[in-house]
C-alpha cells in the first residue's frame, strides 16, 4: 500500500484491514491517504508520512486511537478535525479516543522538510466494507472455476 509522489498528485483509498510499516512520501507533489473507507482490524497499525516540498494528507476516522510523532524543518505538521464532506470543525466538544485504551491504535510518524503533513480526523464517518453483489451463474461448461464469484463496486 505504500506510495510515492514525485511531481504529481496521488489519492490513495485504503482497502486493507492491517497497516504495518506503510510509508507515504511526497516530493514536489501531494498524496492524500484515506483510511476512512475500510475498517481497520483491532490492534496496532503503523504508517509514516514524509513530505519534502510537497504535502501528505492522512484522513483517519475519529473513532480510533491515534498517536502522532515526528517533526518539521521549515515545514509543518498539522492536526485537524473535519466532516466527511471536508468542512472544517472545531475540536471543542469532540470526544478524543484515548490511544492506550482504544481497540484500534494507529501510530503515524510525520516528517516535513519544506513541506506539510496534515492529519485529518474525520468525524461522523463509519468505515464500511466495499459493496459486493453476487453475479448470476453461467453455463456449466464455461470453465473449471468452483466457488462464488462477486462483483465489487468501484469506489
Amino acid at each position: 500500500m505504500s506510495s510515492m509522489s514525485l511531481f504529481s498528485g496521488i489519492e490513495h483509498i485504503n482497502t486493507n484491514t492491517r497497516l504495518e510499516n506503510e510509508s507515504f512520501t511526497a516530493m514536489f507533489g501531494s498524496i492524500t491517504v484515506d483510511l476512512t473507507r475500510q475498517p481497520l482490524a483491532p490492534g496496532d497499525h503503523t504508517i509514516s508520512a514524509f513530505a519534502m516540498f510537497g504535502e501528505v494528507t492522512v484522513r483517519v476516522p475519529a473513532n480510533i486511537g491515534l498517536h502522532v510523532d515526528g517533526g518539521a524543518l521549515m515545514g509543518d505538521t498539522r492536526y485537524e478535525w473535519r466532516t466527511p464532506d471536508n468542512r472544517p470543525l472545531s475540536s471543542a466538544g469532540l470526544t478524543v479516543v484515548e490511544f492506550e485504551t482504544s481497540p484500534v491504535r494507529l501510530r503515524i510518524t510525520a516528517t516535513a522538510i519544506l513541506g506539510s503533513v496534515r492529519i485529518v480526523r474525520v468525524v461522523g464517518v463509519q468505515a464500511q466494507e466495499p459493496f459486493a453483489e453476487t453475479l448470476p451463474e453461467s453455463s456449466e461448461s464455461a470453465g473449471l472455476y468452483e466457488g462464488e464469484t462477486r462483483r465489487i463496486a468501484s469506489l
